[in-house]
């Protein structure tokens, strides 16, 4: 993703290197073993217009891939297919992050009709994220690995098959293993469509906008996730599941037909070769890894943080991921899951902190506030959903804002922090609205949504786009499923400390000090996270990409 700063000492770069294959450390990277070959030299190429150009043209007029010297099928499409398969990958995240949101206020009902005991309600939604979350980086591995639009495919039919079966389930446990399947496509669509998007437009400008399209789809299923749910309730939480995959069906279907056949990373290797790259026991670790994490913090609400159930878990978690860091390191550079210099990436650290706060700010300010009102106000779930419907507009405005000013993303050192401020402002309005009742919703609720949610996609949109083109080409897949990893344990453990604080109050359900305590602290960390950015992030450490506009 980086290219070249001009006042850099760089090296020789053959005339038209797409940018997104020039490092800040003056390393091109060789695709076809994935080692780092040193080019040593005493000056740039440059293009006329002082940057490095975006590809050398074929017969066709399409762009030439330096990897492979063969035609980028994806960058070459015109303006038309392009748009509408951004509108597929869009469609795809949306859905994705709705079978989370969506769930929040299904889980009642599912477990009503499923006959779901108290101690397994955490299954309705965990056998989703558990699978979702902890395989994220495996799938970014293989959109890395094998033709993209082959895994995007895969996914988002098969997706729309396992929902449709869904829907007619009567046995809870057939539920729970159908959710999770379900959950391992729908991951396969997140890294495959950034990889496709990044192919699609090399421009590292247009190629901001973009993500951040793909990125603001994510956003507004937080909340129009739960007004879908809301609206299907009125008849039957199956006819979610089923309205999904009337949707998706056809969708991948149109999909397949107007996708051209878009060559992997890795497309020149052969098929042993890439098994082994795929670094099977280092996906193993991780996904243990991380089941183990988010099942211990899925346990707090109903078991509490004294059992066994959370400490277990947690503590096997966190002593495996030494010994799993150790793993990666000790493989060749190419075979590993995560790129060795992860961590020398430009402004990683801040990112990654960053990154952990917003899921946490979207979930809790979400999740808590309709729960409230369909418990204690017993008002309907579409109700409670509508009460949320600002911040859905918001979300849509915010991110449409970022197309015409793109400075809203490629200047980060000075928007992310003022996100983090104004988030901060509207969860603390949030904790003084006692649940928002009467006049009460206006004045604090509604205010807090208008004001939370621009800082929360501020800082939502610009994580996300930095950390996906912070990391180089060959790990396109795998940087989206990074990003995506962060946002999702942020979220898990968010949710997990607000449940726990909800017995700081006087332990009746109408009692609003445990959920004020609750967004004290998202609203304390995010500002956390937006401080530690101010403090660590620098501008000057990111590459220049396309000309003179610092991007991140």
């Amino acid at each position: 993703m980086n290219a070249l700063s001009a006042e850099a000492t760089a090296t020789p770069v053959p005339p038209g290197t797409p940018p997104l294959l020039v490092s800040e450390t003056n390393t091109i990277t060789d695709f076809q073993n994935f080692d780092l070959v040193k080019k040593t030299s005493d000056s740039v190429e440059d293009s006329p217009s002082g940057s490095i150009d975006g590809g050398e043209k074929g017969k066709e007029g399409a762009e030439i891939d330096q990897r492979t010297h063969k035609p980028n099928a994806l960058s070459s499409l015109p303006p038309i297919r392009k748009s509408l398969l951004l509108l597929f990958f869009c469609t795809a995240m949306f859905i994705d992050v709705a079978g989370v949101s969506a769930t929040f206020l299904m889980t009642a009902p599912i477990a009503s009709d499923l006959k779901v005991s108290e101690g397994n309600l955490a299954w309705i939604l965990g056998t989703y994220s558990l699978a979702f979350a902890s395989t994220l980086l495996f799938a970014g591995r293989l959109s890395d690995l094998y033709p993209p639009n082959i895994v995007y495919t895969v996914g988002f039919s098969g997706l729309g098959i396992f929902y449709l079966i869904i829907s007619f389930m009567k046995d809870q446990y057939a539920f729970f293993v159908l959710r999770a399947f379900s959950a391992l496509l729908a991951v396969l669509t997140i890294p495959s469509s950034i990889n496709m998007i990044v192919q699609m437009y090399p421009d590292p400008i247009e190629q901001a906008k973009k993500l951040t399209l793909f990125g603001m789809a994510g956003a507004l299923a937080n909340t129009m996730g739960l007004l879908l749910a809301g609206v299907f309730l009125l008849a039957s939480w199956r006819w979610y599941f089923r309205f999904i995959a009337i949707v998706v069906i056809p969708f991948s279907v149109l999909c397949w037909y107007i996708m051209p056949h878009t060559e992997a990373v890795a497309a020149d290797l052969p098929g042993t070769e890439k098994w082994k790259r795929m670094d099977l026991i280092g996906v193993a670790g991780l996904v243990a890894i991380l089941i183990l994490f988010i099942l211990g913090f899925t346990q707090v609400e109903t078991n509490g943080w004294n059992s066994a159930i959370f400490i277990a878990p947690l503590v096997i978690s966190i002593s495996l991921l030494p010994l799993w860091l150790f793993w990666e390191h000790r493989l060749p550079e190419g075979f590993s899951l995560l790129p060795h210099n992860i961590w020398h990436y430009p402004n990683i650290f801040p990112l990654i902190i960053q990154a952990s706060s917003i899921f946490m700010w979207f979930a809790t300010y979400q999740l808590r506030l309709a729960t409230y009102w369909q418990q204690v106000d017993h008002i309907s779930s579409i109700l409670a959903a509508a009460r949320l419907l600002p911040m859905g507009v918001v979300a849509l405005i915010v991110g449409s804002l970022t197309q015409p000013f793109p400075w809203l993303i490629l200047r980060p050192r000075y928007v992310q922090p003022v996100g983090s401020a104004l988030a901060f402002c509207g969860s603390m309005l949030l904790a003084f609205s006692n649940g928002g009742r009467g006049t009460d919703y206006w004045k604090y609720v509604f205010t807090g949504e208008i004001i939370g949610t621009a800082g929360g996609m501020l800082v939502f949109i610009g994580t996300n786009t930095s950390i996906i083109q912070s990391f180089p080409i060959e790990f396109a897949g795998v940087g989206g499923s990074f990003a995506q990893v962060i946002f999702q344990i942020g979220g898990v453990v968010g949710i997990a400390v607000q449940q726990g604080l909800l017995d700081t109050g006087n332990g009746d359900v109408s009692d609003w000090t445990g959920s004020k305590n609750g967004y004290f602290f998202t609203s304390a960390y995010i500002l956390f996270t937006g401080l530690v950015f101010v403090l660590w992030y620098r501008q000057s450490k990111m590459p220049v990409l396309g000309g003179t506009v610092p991007a991140a």
